[in-house]
């Protein structure tokens, strides 16, 4: 049943989003013979010594990194695995605000004490851009953190001054370890940003499915300084990914790497998304979202100078034109791009977006969203007594859960903050466009988890 309903809700569909294989059989064909155990001969994910180390040693020397492990837990294990080994229980760290909630699990299952850094705000859009170094010089500083958590690229496609802020924390003494879930293809062309591989991070996790030719749940965590030990990271990753990795999963990311190195798959790719931005040029309302900091690959396409919302525009791609995009939100509507994207898609969807930009008309009045600043009262281990109660009434009071848009998957409100009118809005405004919104207890919008607080 779930089989036939996806290929359903699929059929004739193109898909602006990911998995990066994009659905395409060249990279699907014959994984299913794959679908095997540790039988004899296979090696283990978990104690490599055979043909999985090979794969993995072969991929090391790709990226150019002091060890790669692949992971079939998507980089979601990678994150809790990273940070475990590096943190001991109670530690403080830095994380960058607009981390995904994998970043804020971690934290609290280790009980490790927050300080927050706050992305700038990209604010023709409305969306979190880079952390600035200085941020982090000052909050490791004030803290003594062991680590420092950011993510780059973010979900739009900004990235951070990787560099400098490796510096920064290694002249502090800590640990930089890269959420670069959207960053698989950077370090293969130039026309992308540099990985955050090569730029002095320490441990970098990508999702291999996100921008790469990957099954989903493929996913990258690199041991990129000799500041990592490898068996700490191994003892964690056998802690938070299944005994019984995916095979299939594992050897999607070995196609993919053997082809990258065989085959030059970055130059067409290249040509289409520079072909795509020449021609995106003619566009009079809507237009695509750039700047130095950016990978290209991803396409925001904004709707702030238009009399249509970001949900409007993904919606009407969808009915209208059967082009499925990423993601929206009030401004903006993403396209997630991979080297397995073809000329007729490009062209379906350029095609789509000038037939609906000759129909809109500007914008009467820009009003941009940004997500809110909050204030945290205590970190998210250390709340007692949860009561539910419903989100109007909620106001004022400090929130016992996680309540996020998926995606991004990073958390809006974070447990031990203090909820404001502005989170409520935003919150409001994200749910009435048609954006998903997801809560650790499962409860909004009907009602939203909180602590109780003493007198």
């Amino acid at each position: 049943m779930l089989e036939k309903n996806i290929k359903k809700i699929t059929e004739g569909v193109y898909p602006f989003h990911m998995p990066g294989h994009k659905r395409q059989p060249e990279w699907l064909c014959g994984l299913a013979d794959t679908d095997i155990t540790e039988i004899t001969g296979a090696d283990d994910l978990h104690a490599p010594t055979g043909i999985i180390k090979e794969a993995q040693s072969s991929a090391a020397k790709l990226f150019g990194t002091v060890a790669t492990i692949f992971l079939s837990g998507g980089s979601t294990a990678g994150v809790l695995s990273g940070i475990s080994a590096v943190c001991g229980f109670g530690d403080n760290i830095v994380i960058a605000r607009n981390c995904h909630k994998s970043v804020y699990n971690a934290c609290k299952i280790n009980h490790l004490r927050n300080h927050y850094v706050y992305p700038t705000l990209k604010h023709r859009i409305g969306a979190y851009g880079e952390i600035m170094p200085a941020e982090v010089d000052t909050a490791m500083k004030k803290s003594g953190a062991k680590a420092v958590v950011i993510t780059s690229p973010t979900y739009e496609g900004v990235v951070s001054d990787i560099k400098t802020i490796a510096r920064v924390v290694h002249k502090n003494g800590g640990i930089l370890i890269v959420d670069s879930a959207h960053g698989a293809h950077l370090g293969f062309s130039d026309y992308f940003p540099k990985s955050a591989r090569t730029l002095g991070a320490d441990i970098v996790i990508e999702s291999a499915h996100k921008t790469l030719p990957c099954l989903t749940g493929a996913a990258l965590l690199h041991i990129c300084s000799h500041r990592i030990s490898y068996a700490d990271i191994q003892e964690q990753l056998g802690i938070f990914e299944t005994s019984s990795p995916s095979y299939p999963i594992l050897c999607s990311i070995d196609r993919a790497l053997t082809k990258i190195q065989q085959t030059d798959l970055f130059t067409p790719y290249v040509k289409r998304l520079e072909e795509f931005y020449n021609k995106a040029k003619g566009l009079k309302n809507l237009y695509l979202f750039e700047s130095a900091d950016f990978d290209r690959g991803k396409l925001v396409i904004s709707t702030e100078n238009a009399d249509i919302s970001g949900f409007e525009l993904k919606k009407i791609l969808l009915e209208d034109y059967k082009i499925e995009l990423e993601m929206a939100m009030p401004n903006y509507a993403l396209a997630m791009t991979s080297v397995a994207d073809t000329d007729e898609g490009f062209l379906r969807l350029i095609s789509a977006l000038t037939d609906i930009d000759s129909d809109l008309s500007p914008a009467k009045k820009t009003v941009l969203f940004a997500p809110p600043v909050l204030e945290k009262v205590f970190e998210p281990f250390e709340g007692e007594n949860e009561i539910f109660l419903p989100a109007q009434n909620s106001l004022g009071k400090i929130s016992a859960e996680y309540i996020l848009a998926y995606p991004p998957g990073s958390p809006i409100i974070a447990p031990g903050e203090r909820i404001n009118a502005v989170a409520l809005e935003y919150l409001s405004h994200l749910y009435s466009g048609g954006a998903q919104i997801l809560s650790s207890r499962g409860s909004y919008p009907q009602s939203v988890a909180v602590f109780e607080e003493k007198d």
